[in-house]
């Protein structure tokens, strides 16, 4: 890592993304590639039902204890202390009322209503505060993403007779379509198995922001099956991270609503991989014709549902996959587009040294944190 370090200060690191690296190994072969990258930038642009922004709230005059609060409507989590909330990203009773869309019209630039309330104490005489707020006003401001990156995705299927509105979007009944939820060879894991690349206080570009992992995310499973090349067959280890909300880009963050479901955010980010070693580069050049992703069927709404079997991310990326001999439509329910967008805007940053290569601290945990809840 120091030796890419010193590169990157002399303004001489070799810096492709992950799909121009990828189609290298195709034409040129492995060992030609490998000998021309010192590191990958790789990204992703999913979305996250369990997104919140953690704000610590400056003080007011004459001061205040809050116990309830909304801000522009939705219901914030008080925590005990005067000026510490958060806004869960789920949060809101409509698409413009949900805390996604607070966030969206907080980066915009836009003031929101806030309002709070609590009971009177003698350091605490104030028993309502109604205001404005924008981002600035808000004190400290930072976006936590429990699940910002995970080694693979899925592909969601319903082969029951009604309709089924998911988190990735409708589901057709009878297995009318398919949506995957990884962006395949493009993406962070599918890039770095095991997600090697990255540990506590990796520094990950989110949405514009200069982030950090904090830990192994929610679902973090890195003992799944994997295919022979080390590539998860599941959606395999998670990382979490977190970023400064006042440095994040509009464009690159997107309030999503799902119905009766409620709401959600799609952000993208990407992340440096560095190919260290040989094998690193072998596992960042395995094809999407290689990668595959399982099926799964959401009719059943069961902790374990029942699959067809995985399928490739060139079947996926293709717009068609065959399930049981039957031709079934794909979609993808990460933005391909802002993906290759902020691969591309980390890769520039890497080669100019506005982005830092950092190592870890210290690598994710080889523990899952996926545990069942029994009853």
């Amino acid at each position: 890592m120091e030796q890419l370090q010193r590169r990157q200060a002399a303004g001489d690191l070799r810096v492709r993304t992950s799909a121009q690296f990828r189609a290298d190994v195709a034409t040129l072969g492995l060992q030609k590639a490998f000998a021309s990258t010192d590191v990958l930038a790789a990204g992703d642009c999913s979305i996250s039902t369990q997104a919140s922004l953690a704000i610590g709230l400056g003080p007011c005059d004459p001061p205040i204890r809050i116990q309830r609060a909304e801000l522009a409507g939705v219901h914030l989590q008080c925590h005990g202390s005067n000026n510490s909330l958060t806004l869960p990203l789920s949060g809101g009773d409509r698409p413009e009322r949900s805390g996604a869309a607070v966030l969206d019209a907080l980066l915009k630039g836009a003031s929101v209503s806030f309002v709070a309330s609590g009971e009177r104490q003698p350091q605490f005489p104030r028993q309502e505060l109604v205001t404005q707020l924008d981002l600035a006003g808000l004190g400290m401001t930072r976006l936590l993403l429990p699940r910002a990156i995970s080694e693979n995705g899925i592909v969601a299927v319903n082969s029951g007779e009604m309709r089924i509105w998911s988190f990735y979007g409708p589901l057709l009944e009878r297995l009318g379509n398919g949506v995957f939820t990884a962006p395949g060879g493009r993406g962070i894991g599918l890039s770095s198995p095991r997600l090697h690349c990255l540990g506590v206080g990796s520094p990950v570009f989110v949405a514009g922001a200069i982030g950090v992992v904090v830990g192994a995310g929610i679902g973090h499973q890195p003992h799944c099956n994997r295919l022979p090349s080390g590539h998860a067959l599941a959606p395999g280890a998670a990382a979490a991270v977190s970023a400064d909300a006042e440095h994040i880009q509009p464009a690159w963050l997107r309030p999503c609503w799902f119905g009766e479901l409620g709401a959600g955010v799609m952000v993208a980010l990407a992340a440096p991989v560095p190919l260290l070693t040989i094998k690193a580069a072998a596992a960042a050049g395995v094809g999407d014709h290689q990668l595959q992703a399982p099926v799964l069927d959401f009719s059943i709404p069961r902790r374990v549902r029942p699959g067809f079997g995985c399928v490739s991310y060139k079947d996926l990326l293709s717009g068609r996959i065959t399930i049981g001999g039957r031709a079934v439509s794909t979609a993808s329910a990460t933005s391909l587009r802002l993906t290759d967008h902020i691969t591309a805007a980390l890769a520039q940053k890497l080669q100019d040294g506005s982005f830092p290569l950092v190592a870890p601290f210290q690598p994710l945990s080889g523990e899952a944190t996926l545990t069942p809840v029994n009853s």
